[in-house]
């Protein structure tokens, strides 16, 4: 691995690790009821992980959830539940047993991914009512969907020495459709949410993120077999 791709991994690692801090001090203890269902369910889509075809890494539909914490929770909240996916989603039946710098790379990216949406959408749209809470779902999913591919996609190419401009196409043109039909699904379903209703709104949003992840992982074995035969 070269010098930069360890600098850049430090780098995130450690910003990662200051939104954790930052979380921590500023923790709400808030609808700590709703809160504990949405992390059982984002637990639960963290398991559902499909590889991305030429890359080690695995996008799994925990985002949804992430974008309904980063719409009615708190922003230490939604982070807390960034992590909790990032640690699921690593350890749950692995491939390949992880190594700790990429446990913790990954955590860090899908934190500081949650935090960089959280708070720009935030500060662009206020959560007043049921139309509010579509656009700061549809926005904060955007956003998310870019820093984190951008995040995980220049890792890929600094340490494989690969191109990153070429590694983040191919990248974004795979992993686009999943995150369009996740971001899409709960923007449009987040209408109907509050924070005393999210976990039976929640529910709602669970057979099609199913079917995503059915539909993505017979893609992805598809594109491993041609690639295995050619």
């Amino acid at each position: 691995m070269s010098s930069v791709a360890k600098w850049y991994i430090a780098l995130v690692t450690a910003s990662g690790t200051v939104i954790l801090f930052l979380a921590a001090r500023w923790w709400s203890s808030a609808n700590l009821k709703q809160f504990a269902v949405l992390v059982g369910l984002t637990f639960f889509a963290s398991t559902l992980k499909v590889r991305i075809p030429g890359m080690t890494g695995t996008i799994s539909p925990n985002f949804a959830f992430l974008l309904i914490a980063m719409t009615f929770f708190a922003f230490s909240q939604t982070i807390a539940a960034a992590l909790a996916a990032a640690i699921v989603q690593s350890f749950w039946k692995p491939q390949n047993r992880p190594r700790m710098v990429q446990v913790l790379f990954n955590a860090a990216a899908l934190v500081l991914s949650s935090a960089f949406a959280f708070g720009v959408s935030h500060l662009i749209v206020r959560p007043v009512d049921g139309t509010a809470a579509i656009s700061l779902a549809l926005l904060a999913g955007t956003l998310y969907f870019s820093a984190n591919t951008g995040l995980v996609s220049i890792v890929v190419g600094l340490a494989e020495q690969q191109p990153v401009r070429d590694v983040c196409q191919r990248c974004y043109e795979w992993v686009f459709p999943y995150f369009v039909f996740g971001i899409v699904v709960t923007g449009l379903i987040s209408g109907s949410f509050s924070t005393a209703n999210m976990w039976r709104s929640s529910l709602q949003i669970v057979p099609a993120m199913v079917l995503a992840y059915l539909y993505f992982l017979g893609r992805s074995k598809k594109q491993a077999a041609r690639t295995w035969a050619s």
